[in-house]
């Protein structure tokens, strides 16, 4: 088998040279484009499709009621905790009536049955068991007190890191002699990066079971014997709801992070789930099936624009008589194939993590046992799904965009679309280099306002913070009436140097380089157009002359109407003669406005003097006699007078040597004149 030929065999290769240009230009390559257009229409219809398959008006209802229910519409709400004992507040008069509802009399009725799941309202149930976590820190870590303070406050408590997390046993004891609250590591949880920090796994946790009697007591334990204390720096509340009707899940996790200063951060996170998030065929309707199918096609589109992405950087080049890869690295600077991989990549993370979805759902289980046996071990812990979930539906976000933004490469029909995608490609570079500037000037911001007013503006306390307050800016939606309260001068002199560097400076900057780059891709975009349209003439030209030619049209055109034909190729030769007579006065128009160059020397000039040699005067009538027009005579200026052409002086001797060898000619020119028989040849001559 012979080897590939290379680049440079191939063109050398009359016959390969004229296949591909076939391919290119022929019927093959509008067959193989139409192919192309309608695959991604199909990607792009089933990639939508699966996008938008979720039932999300029924979860958007299931988790507002939720939220209402242990939130916005409890006795008391999230935003009234402030302090511990407000925290336990909120738990017993709020949450537990969540979970229990607000009549628990029927739970102290003689022969009251104890669910296995407990109901909450209707069809929903607390799926499995709840819990509370507590997260505590060692004291005098990352914190000092004063020496004159030191007899009245002998500890303090930092801020939360993972060094300080406190995990020894406290609590009274219980009938084993151990004390009551345990450290619980939580292996295999995932950790919650909150808004004061990260925190890890585990810490002193109790159940929540459906036993409303014994859950109650010991909410009355931990109350009572400082469970929740001046060292505790994270709470959550951690519970799963289930509704049988609508077959979903409502995760839910109530997050209170106390600062060393004593502020209070709620947070109240709703998950709302699927069968088919947590398995892969779900509860096995149509519905599921057609999905999970849809799934796998979307995963043969994705291997199939990989070939093909790949094919396009990837050869093999034969030297010494080997066949070895190659790579077309300028490949990677057209921006068109950047997004292309972009795309792929974050499909296959998707279903990377949809896959890993599966597989840590797949291990959890409800309890569905005796309350008396249930601990914080019978916990489902679905938040670990939640976030994958969370993690899925931001990548899909993004891909919609980058897949219907890459559907302007298969619509280049309609008009400015090509010029739009040759925009993009001419100005890659140069917005390349906005982007650093843009990075580096508002980095510089960012760090300014974060060190300028971070003490009193919480919105700009860390640099995060404070660039999303400019980011906020830049869309028009941040209140500037706090940088100016705080410090007037400064706030305003900062104010300016932003509004001046961002919107005048670098933003114009941007709007300069897309209406240049668009003005040079517009005039090469109707340069390639005049080529096509050309070339589309020149082939429908042929394609006439060809049927013309086999046909006999012509021929048969004339003999069928000869008055016709006479008429129209008499107006066609015309027509012919005026566009001649139009080009000839064109070229002559153009020839009189360009400069020549041999005037340009002045006197040094060869023409300088001359004058373009007349044409004589005939009596043959011919007035087709040639003439030596294009030669030229000595320029004697204008004739004003007939002494001009008279003996009058001693120049005359002088000038031609002889005193009367010229004056009968000039005698008799000089007698014609006087009877006006002289002609205008004549007085030239």
């Amino acid at each position: 088998m012979a080897a590939p030929q290379g680049g440079l065999a191939i063109l050398v290769d009359e016959k390969r040279v004229n296949e591909l240009l076939t391919q290119k230009s022929g019927a093959k390559a509008v067959l193989r484009s139409m192919c192309n257009t309608i695959l991604f229409v199909c990607f792009l219809s089933l990639f939508t499709a699966l996008a938008l398959s979720e039932p999300r008006n029924k979860k958007r209802a299931f988790e507002a009621y939720v939220r209402k229910r242990f939130d916005t519409e409890a006795l008391v709400p999230l935003g009234d905790v402030t302090s511990v004992k407000s925290f336990w507040k909120y738990h017993n008069e709020s949450f537990m009536p969540g979970i229990y509802g607000a009549d628990v009399a029927k739970y102290s009725y003689p022969g009251a049955v104890i669910a296995k799941l407990l109901p909450i309202e209707g069809a929903n149930h607390l799926y499995g068991v709840a819990r509370m976590r507590a997260v505590n820190i060692k004291p005098n870590i990352d914190c000092m007190v004063a020496d004159q303070f030191q007899n009245y406050f002998p500890t303090c408590y930092g801020p939360f890191k993972q060094d300080a997390m406190d995990r020894d046993n406290f609590g009274p004891m219980n009938s084993d002699g151990l004390e009551t609250f345990t450290f619980w590591a939580d292996p295999g949880a995932d950790w919650y990066p909150g808004i004061l920090a990260t925190y890890p796994p585990g810490g002193y946790a109790e159940a929540i079971t459906s036993d409303y009697l014994t859950t109650y007591k010991k909410m009355r334990l931990m109350e009572s014997n400082n469970f929740i204390s001046s060292n505790t720096r994270a709470i959550f509340l951690d519970f799963v709801i289930y509704n049988f009707n609508l077959g979903l899940y409502c995760v839910c996790r109530i997050a209170f992070e106390i600062a060393p200063g004593g502020d209070w951060t709620k947070t109240f996170n709703i998950d709302v789930l699927l069968q088919r998030h947590i398995t892969a065929l779900g509860t096995g309707t149509t519905q599921d099936w057609l999905i999970l199918i849809g799934e796998a096609v979307l995963v043969l589109f994705v291997l199939r624009y990989l070939l093909e992405e790949a094919s396009e950087f990837l050869s093999c080049e034969s030297k010494g008589g080997r066949i070895r890869p190659s790579i077309k690295w300028d490949y990677f600077l057209d921006a068109w194939n950047v997004l292309d991989w972009a795309n792929m990549i974050m499909m296959i993370c998707t279903l990377g993590y949809r896959v890993s979805t599966w597989s840590k759902a797949g291990g959890l289980s409800v309890f569905i046992g005796d309350p008396e046996d249930a601990d914080v071990r019978a916990y489902a812990d679905l938040h670990g799904v939640a976030a994958n979930i969370r993690l899925i539906h931001s990548l899909i976000a993004f891909n919609t965009i980058l897949t219907w933004f890459k559907a302007i490469k298969y619509i280049n029909i309609i008009p400015y679309i090509t010029t739009f995608m040759q925009t993009v490609s001419i100005s890659q570079q140069m917005l390349g280099s906005w982007l650093a500037v843009f990075v580096s000037s508002l980095t510089g911001f960012v760090l300014a306002f974060s060190t300028a007013f971070g003490g009193e503006v919480s919105l700009l306390r860390t640099p995060w913070k404070a660039f999303v307050f400019i980011m906020q800016t830049v869309l028009g939606n941040s209140e500037m009436k706090v940088i100016y309260d705080v410090s007037p001068v400064l706030g305003s002199l900062l104010l300016f140097m932003y509004v001046v560097g961002i919107f005048f400076v670098i933003m114009n900057l941007f709007y300069a380089i897309i209406v240049s780059t668009l003005s040079d891709a517009k005039l090469e975009e109707d340069s390639k157009q005049k080529k096509k349209w050309a070339q589309m003439y020149d082939r429908l030209s042929d394609l006439w002359n060809t049927v013309s030619t086999s046909f006999k049209l012509e021929k048969r055109f004339r003999q069928g109407f000869p008055g016709l034909h006479s008429r129209l190729t008499k107006r066609r030769k015309r027509m012919e003669l005026q566009e001649k007579a139009r080009d000839d006065a064109m070229a002559a128009k153009i020839r009189a406005k360009a400069p020549d160059a041999l005037l340009t020397l002045g006197p040094g000039s060869p023409l300088c003097g001359r004058r373009p040699k007349r044409a004589l005067a005939t009596v043959t009538g011919d007035d087709h006699a040639e003439s030596d027009s294009e030669a030229s005579e000595p320029d004697l200026g204008p004739l004003r007078s007939l002494d001009q052409i008279r003996d009058t002086s001693a120049t005359m001797n002088k000038t031609f040597g002889s005193t009367q060898s010229f004056m009968p000619m000039l005698k008799d020119a000089d007698k014609e004149a006087q009877a006006g028989n002289l002609t205008d040849e004549g007085i030239d001559m």
